[in-house]
């Protein structure tokens, strides 16, 4: 099998992710969030989403493919545990629902374009914002054909499916040339809309009326709507996930095509703060030119809200094509957001192709035939969004990715955090505590979620109150357990506060340690993220998300929108019911997806060598192979010294424990045990998966 191929350049590496992060959300959707979000005070949300969420998870994803050279499912099924293979998969179908309805949208914006120099060329001069809004809905998207309220499709709009079919030859031709010319390309596809950026920026904070539109985006601070609107939450949190390309299974395919020794804790951050400010001068320019359209119109009385919800084809192309060479401002609007588009729809096949090349399938095609099956694919799935009703199947189908992408980031950060080392961590503790330990964790989270969501009056208080007592006495049973383990092996040199970090990090400083050894340092300060904040943060989201109701007061889950529930809410469940059960079977018979593995996705990338962490688990089965599990208490007591001086230094994983991880220089101690515990992994893991 051949050698993983690289990036041309980290610049090159740099620039696609970048691009694969910026999109259409970077330039309409966070604008928009932060203006019907209390303007300014959005920010906080977001910066902590950013901060707090978003660039350890990335951290996470790129460092994960960079070290393991694999997608996801690779990197799942290797360092975590076979059975976690399908949070791969489900990442990465999660990515293709996204592609699937994405294109579509390119398809829609490049129609647009080409029509600008012809059937719509005088057109635009006379529009306002809903003769624009009008032409892209009725004449562009095809809604014209609809029956009032019934929005289920009637015809298939056969121009789009033409422009669909542009749109991914282009993606399959950019792609099928390998890694290297995807980063070359992204100088262009990147590069372009950053200076476009700088002149859309330049022209709107200097047209008359701009600075109501800027009050407007950032001006107000209305702090209120986080605490009377607590979707703020997790609507910041979808959207660093949606624009950071996290739990897309996309960072993980581009870091796997890194050298293993890139710095992914810099990488990261630099995409992160890239795609942030992205957002935020995407707003100046945006809001600079509704403000200018306000006052174009001559109507103080108006509103932002009825030309927000325009959306970047209604009020804001008109607005541009009321200036000076607006035509053309028209145009470059167009372009800016094919190109936009275009880097993301790279990015989200990508994280299919890498799949697919890293699995059997691999070995036996070609790149080019894996990207032309994927791009055929993707084109056949696209055609649902080129009826008449295509904006309504991405309305419904982008909810319900939302709605399950919270749970496989929580899954994904849960496999980081709990599961990675769970059997050493069972080895040295013992399964009851262990256990303990995590149902304290989660079974707090869920009881106050409960709680907080599952009431109508304002429990904020009686939530958190009950959230610090679970988690309290949950916390004392586990000391209890601890020290009970201390007591029962005296000679075993351990304390209370040493076993209780090994219960409460151990695992995931291992992972840290594990991923340093190749990826470049990473913080104290992320593993407690990864473990201790993201998982239960992103379960609260998820409750928050699914206890959501309508206006009619109706769950949003099955009734989103006031949509017909054939075929839109029924489309939207399967959905989610597809990725859940995929993540499901994977647990439940691992052996179903060892096709989606190669041997060289199995060694991490390495051609004649096992990667460290497979030394380890050999190391650590070998040492286990030599343990008596006859030995009682008492005997294992009196020889607890020589062991400990003989054959419990021979093995580095079963012989001895670290309450530091791996890593050099901390204290020693041993965790021997009299329990075999070589058939947990089979029989514990798939139930704190599941």
């Amino acid at each position: 099998m051949t050698a993983k191929e690289l990036w041309s350049s980290r610049t090159a590496f740099l620039f696609a992710a970048i691009g694969a992060a910026v999109g259409f959300g970077n330039i309409w959707r966070f604008p928009a969030l932060a203006y019907e979000y209390g303007g300014g005070a959005f920010f906080v949300p977001y910066a902590l989403a950013l901060t707090f969420v978003g660039i350890p998870m990335l951290v996470l994803e790129i460092a994960m493919g960079q070290h393991r050279r694999t997608g996801d499912v690779g990197c799942f099924g290797d360092m975590m545990h076979e059975r976690l293979r399908g949070i791969g998969l489900s990442s990465v179908l999660c990515g293709f629902f996204v592609t699937a309805y994405y294109v579509p949208l390119i398809a829609w914006v490049t129609r647009a374009f080409f029509e600008s120099f012809g059937r719509m060329k005088d057109d635009w001069e006379d529009m306002d914002g809903s003769d624009a809004t009008a032409y892209f809905y009725d004449r562009v998207i095809g809604m014209s054909t609809l029956d009032g309220d019934d929005v289920r499709p009637t015809r298939v709009v056969w121009t789009n499916v033409f422009y669909l079919f542009v749109v991914w030859s282009i993606i399959g031709t950019c792609l099928a040339f390998g890694i290297k010319w995807t980063g070359r390309i992204a100088y262009v596809t990147m590069g372009l809309p950053i200076v476009l950026l700088v002149f859309f920026f330049a022209r709107a904070v200097t047209l008359p009326g701009a600075s109501v539109g800027i009050h407007a985006y950032i001006g107000q601070w209305d702090l209120s709507v986080l605490r009377d609107r607590p979707d703020v939450w997790s609507t910041a949190v979808t959207q660093i996930f949606f624009s950071l390309g996290v739990t897309f299974g996309v960072m993980t395919a581009f870091g796997s095509h890194c050298p293993r020794d890139a710095p992914a804790r810099d990488n990261s951050i630099i995409i992160a703060l890239a795609n942030s400010f992205f957002s935020f001068v995407s707003g100046f320019a945006v809001f600079g030119v509704l403000g200018y359209l306000k006052q174009y119109q001559e109507d103080d009385d108006a509103n932002f809200d009825d030309i927000v919800q325009s959306g970047p084809f209604g009020a804001y192309p008109a607005a541009l094509s009321t200036v000076p060479g607006g035509l053309y401002w028209v145009r470059f609007l167009f372009f800016n957001l094919f190109l936009l588009g275009i880097d993301s729809a790279f990015a989200l096949t990508e994280g299919v192709v890498s799949v697919l090349k890293d699995s059997a399938l691999g070995a036996t095609a070609s790149h080019r035939t894996i990207v032309c099956g994927t791009v055929s694919f993707g084109f056949m799935a696209g055609l649902l969004y080129v009826t008449d009703s295509g904006l309504f199947f991405l309305d419904v189908i982008d909810f319900y990715v939302n709605f399950v992408m919270l749970l496989v980031g929580f899954v994904k950060t849960f496999s980081a955090g709990w599961i990675y080392g769970m059997t050493d961590q069972i080895e040295a503790l013992g399964s009851k505590v262990v256990l303990a330990y995590i149902g304290t964790t989660f079974g707090s989270v869920m009881v106050a979620s409960c709680i907080w969501f599952g009431m109508d009056a304002d429990t904020a208080l009686a939530g958190f109150v009950v959230l610090c007592l679970c988690h309290g006495a949950g916390m004392y049973y586990c000391d209890i357990l601890l020290v009970e383990r201390v007591e029962m092996h005296p000679g075993r040199g351990w304390t209370l506060p040493m076993i209780r970090r090994e219960l409460m990090l151990g695992n995931v400083l291992k992972l840290k340690d594990e991923l340093e050894g190749t990826v470049g340092p990473l913080s104290y300060g992320w593993a407690v993220l990864i473990k201790h904040f993201i998982p239960p943060t992103l379960l609260v989201l998820f409750f928050n998300l699914a206890c959501a109701k309508n206006t009619d007061g109706q769950s949003d889950f099955g009734h989103f929108a006031g949509y017909e529930p054939w075929p839109f809410q029924i489309l939207g469940i399967s959905a989610v019911i597809v990725v859940v059960l995929v993540f499901v079977v994977g647990a439940v018979r691992p052996r179903y997806y060892d096709v989606l593995v190669s041997n060289r996705g199995r060694r991490g990338g390495d051609d004649d060598e096992l990667s460290s962490s497979d030394a380890a688990e050999v190391a650590a089965i070998t040492a286990a192979g030599y343990k008596n599990a006859a030995d009682t208490d008492s005997e294992h007591s009196s020889s607890s010294s020589s062991s400990s001086k003989g054959g419990g230094s021979n093995g580095n994983g079963n012989g001895n424990g670290n309450v530091n991880g791996s890593g050099s220089g901390s204290e020693e101690v041993s965790f021997e045990d009299d329990t075999d515990y070589s058939e947990l992994k089979d029989a514990v893991l798939p139930v704190a998966v599941a």
